[in-house]
């Protein structure tokens, strides 16, 4: 492996890093001390001796040890009690039971352990993992037809019915399900709320990254279904996959003119859910200028009051005015 190879900070290549977890005994440890530290405080240490009761009891002291020492430095930190190992590797010779001697030293979650359970938890539910037409409340903007949120395999979308044109289609952990109808749409309008706003920041809400950011038309993707605006914007992480196509409206619910010119008319942006913002949902403000490069414009009217936004070819903003004039509000991201 050379040195432009990603690497994890176990210093593995990233298919060496999840073999480790191919084995039910390690991905029990893991789960164990993910059960153990819950969701408040600092993660707790388990001894070997209550770590191998939780997960596999009848196994050797030493094939267990075994096992737990192949975590170790990767997902697993060997916390330092009396008398014991000096560089947390839990490597420094003798057997189980004296290596392993309760004497305040014990097991923790690393990082990239609580981060990797974290990934598995939120893709686990009980009961129905399914939602079928849930009412947003809105008509659509193209036929009047009501709107309705479904969910199912990690996707929330919302969809028309009449027209079939679909405004949100995002992955969504199975944390946003309740029992109550009214609870699901704000867990779903609050965290597609958040991961568009992180993309929209340059942000990949998944791994930290900055993604990629570019017009495109809607005609080119390859989705089955009919598409009535004219541009979005595709947000692409480099680092670890993760996508997403935002409105034009969307991109720019972070912007603070847009944020300001809403606030003073009574609108709160910050908070709105995005389907019940029609500029958001539609291409009703946007106006394409030229396609290469791209050059789009965004208006916002709202009685005397006017908004313009131009974005160039990597949507970077390059022109506001509010009434004509120019406008700089402050640097600063209002989120």
């Amino acid at each position: 492996m050379s040195e432009d190879d990603p690497t994890t900070y176990g210093g593995l290549s990233p298919v060496a890093a999840l073999s480790l977890v191919g084995n039910d005994t390690r991905a029990g440890v893991l789960w164990a001390l993910s059960e153990a530290r819950g969701s408040e405080g600092d993660p707790p240490v388990l001894s070997f001796s209550d770590l191998r009761d939780r997960v596999a009891p009848e196994m050797p002291s030493s094939q267990f040890n075994y096992h737990l020492q192949e975590l170790v430095g990767q997902y697993v930190e060997r916390r330092e009690g009396v008398g014991g190992d000096r560089d947390g590797s839990g490597r420094d010779g003798g057997d189980a039971a004296t290596l392993h001697a309760d004497r305040g030293a014990g097991y923790a979650l690393r990082s990239e352990g609580t981060f990797l359970t974290r990934l598995v938890r939120a893709g686990t539910f009980t009961g129905e993992g399914t939602r079928e037409g849930i009412p947003v409340g809105v008509d659509c903007y193209f036929c009047d037809e009501p709107l309705a949120v479904t969910y199912e395999h990690w996707i929330a979308e919302v969809q028309c019915d009449g027209c079939e044109h679909v405004y949100d289609h995002n992955f969504t952990p199975p944390g946003v399900l309740a029992d109550d109808p009214d609870a699901v749409l704000a867990q779903v309008a609050a965290f597609n709320r958040a991961h568009r706003l992180a993309f929209a920041r340059g942000v990949c809400p998944l791994c930290g990254s900055e993604p990629s950011a570019s017009f495109v038309d809607p005609a080119t993707l390859p989705y089955p279904r009919p598409d009535h605006r004219e541009v979005l914007v595709h947000r692409g992480c480099g680092h670890c996959g993760h996508l997403d196509y935002l409105t034009v409206g969307e991109t720019l619910l972070r912007d603070p003119a847009v944020v300001a010119f809403c606030f003073a008319h009574g609108e709160d942006v910050t908070t709105t859910r995005l389907w019940e913002l029609e500029f958001a949902m539609t291409d009703d403000v946007v106006d394409v200028r030229d396609r290469d490069p791209w050059r789009v414009a965004f208006a916002l009217e709202r009685g005397d009051d006017r908004l313009g936004i131009v974005l160039d070819d990597d949507v970077a903003v390059v022109d506001r005015t509010w009434n004509g004039a120019e406008h700089r509000p402050p640097s600063s991201d209002p989120f």
